[in-house]
Formats: structure tokens, sequence, C-alpha cells
């Protein structure tokens, strides 16, 4: 492979250097971490889960809705007994068709918090593939170099 050859021509690998890390990285294409693609090695993106986007408009909407998919960190509102209750007596106070409005406003924040989280599980396992795929590659170096070390002694 091309990681082999570069890493021989650099440094100086042990006898069973190849072995090594196609075993390694049979490893990690068994594992699901990495896919071999015409003979290279690309980060997995098998598991990572498709992105949820809906752009159908709510047909109850009132006024102009917040984009909630940029919505702040720090946006989560922790209310006390007395605003839920008050908020209680607004909800049992609203006409249909204001509920509705209401419901599909909180419909479209939760899918936008859902896809929101979903893209932050696949950019943490694209991470963590390409962590690996790097640790893999620093323990060969690191092999390569201690074999040509103990070569020149």
């Amino acid at each position: 492979t091309a990681i082999a050859m570069y890493i021989e021509e650099h440094y100086l690998a042990p006898p069973n250097f190849k072995k090594l890390l196609s075993t390694k990285l049979k490893l990690l294409v068994a594992n699901g971490k990495l896919t071999k693609v015409k003979g290279s090695y690309r980060i997995a993106t098998s598991l990572m889960p498709p992105v949820v986007r809906r752009s159908s408009s709510m047909p109850f909407e009132e006024g102009k809705q917040k984009d909630s998919s940029k919505a702040d960190k720090g946006d989560i509102k922790i209310l006390t007994k007395s605003q839920i209750d008050a908020e209680l007596v607004k909800m049992r106070s609203m006409t249909a068709h204001e509920a509705a409005a209401a419901a599909a406003r909180a419909v479209a924040e939760a899918e936008a918090a859902i896809a929101e989280a979903e893209e932050a599980a696949r950019e943490a396992e694209e991470a963590e593939a390409e962590a690996e795929a790097a640790h893999v590659f620093a323990e060969a170096a690191f092999k390569a170099l201690k074999c040509r070390t103990l070569r020149t002694w």
C-alpha cells in the first residue's frame, strides 16, 4: 500500500511491517471504522445516520418563526412552577388554530434539534475514525523508527 511504501521510503521498517500494517488496516475495515475503495482506505461513512432535512412549510404558522437550527447552545430556559402554570393557563385559552400553530413550532424546533444532534454524532464518529487512522499511522511510524534506531547500534 501507499502507506507502507511511504514509511519504508522514509524510515527503516521492521521485516514484518507490511503484514503488521495490513493486519491493522483489515481490523479497522472489519470494525467499520475504515472502508476500502479501489485499493484505498477511507473513513467509513456507512454507520453515520442521514441528516433529517425537512423543508415543508407549516400551514398554521403565524408571524416570523425563529430559526431554531441556529439557536445558541445557551437557549434552554428552565421555567419555574409559576411560569409553567401561566403557560398552562395560556394554552387552555388558545383557539384550535393557535394551538396547532404552537404545536407546529414545537415540532419544527424538535426536528431541528434532532438534526443538530445527528450532525454532531456524525462529526464525532468521523473524528474518532480519523484519530484511529492517525494512531495506526503513528504506531507504524514509531515501529519503523524504532527498528531503524536498533539497526544503527
